[in-house]
C-alpha cells in the first residue's frame, strides 16, 4: 500500500479530537493524546499478531547493503556469518525470528537451529574453539539490543536471509505515518479515544474500545473470507 495511504500523527490527533468534541487542546495536551496514539499502536500492534501471526513479518538479505530503520542506519551485512565470528547484530526492527536461510550458492542446505543460551548443546558448541566448516548452527537471540550469537564459528563467509516479526515505530513528529492501512488505523484511534475519555471518567470510554475490538475482528475476518474464496489452479510450470 503507498505511503499517502497511511495516517499522519497530526491526522490521528485529529480525529481524536473529533471524537472528544474537542478541536483544539484544553483537557487534553498534544503531548497526551501522542502517548494514547503510541500505547493504542502497540495494543493493535498485538491483536493483530494474535489473529494473524505472521502480520508483521519481513524478509531481509545480508546483502541489502546499508538501511534506515526506525531512524537508524543499519548495514545488513551485519548478520552474514564472518568465519571466526559467533554474535551478530540483527536490524533495530527486530522482535522474534521466523527463520534463518543461507543465500551463499552451494551453502543452501545449512540449517540454523534455535537454542536457549543455557541450553547444554549450545554451550558445548560454544566451548568449541576451532572454526568450522559450515554443517549446522546453533543460534540464541538477545532482545536488547537485538542481537544473535550463532555457534560453532565458521571457517566460511555466509550470507544469509531472514524472516523476522517488525515492530511498528513509535509516532513522534506530526508527518509520522502509522504504517498500518486502513481499516486498521481507525482501532488505534478508537482504542486512544477510550484512554482520553478514560482520562475525563467519561463512560463512553467503553464504547470506543469496543469499537476498536470489533474494526480488528472484522478487518480479518473478511481477509479469512477472502482466503476461503474458490482458488484458480497454478497453470504448468508456474511457481507455486
Amino acid at each position: 500500500m503507498a505511503n499517502e495511504h497511511y495516517k499522519t500523527l497530526l491526522s490521528l490527533r485529529t480525529m481524536i479530537r473529533d471524537s472528544v468534541d474537542e478541536d483544539t487542546a484544553s483537557f487534553w495536551t498534544d503531548a497526551q493524546l501522542n502517548r494514547y496514539i503510541n500505547k493504542s499502536k502497540d495494543r493493535v500492534w498485538s491483536r493483530i499478531r494474535e489473529l494473524k501471526d505472521d502480520y508483521f513479518d519481513v524478509v531481509r538479505s545480508s546483502t541489502d547493503g546499508a538501511l534506515t530503520i526506525l531512524g537508524e542506519s543499519y548495514n545488513a551485512s551485519s548478520f552474514k556469518i564472518v568465519a571466526g565470528t559467533t554474535d551478530y547484530t540483527l536490524p533495530p526492527d527486530f522482535v522474534e525470528m521466523r527463520l534463518i536461510e543461507v543465500i551463499t550458492s552451494g551453502y543452501e542446505w545449512v540449517r540454523f537451529t534455535f537454542k536457549r543460551m543455557n541450553d547444554r548443546a549450545f554451550r558445548d558448541w560454544r566451548a568449541i574453539t576451532d572454526n568450522m566448516t559450515p554443517d549446522e548452527f546453533l543460534f540464541t537471540l538477545f532482545k536488547e539490543p537485538p542481537a544473535m550469537s550463532v555457534v560453532p564459528k565458521s571457517d566460511t563467509a555466509l550470507d544469509l536471509r531472514i524472516t523476522y516479526v517488525q515492530v511498528i515505530p513509535d509516532l513522534s513528529s506530526d508527518t509520522d505515518r502509522l504504517t498500518l492501512p486502513h481499516p486498521l488505523y481507525l482501532a488505534v484511534v478508537d482504542y486512544a479515544t477510550a484512554s482520553a475519555l478514560k482520562q475525563d471518567r467519561s463512560p463512553d470510554a467503553a464504547a470506543h474500545e469496543a469499537s476498536g475490538d470489533k474494526i480488528i475482528a472484522e478487518a480479518f475476518g473478511a481477509s479469512d473470507r477472502q482466503t476461503q474464496d474458490v482458488q484458480t489452479a497454478a497453470g504448468y510450470l508456474e511457481s507455486e
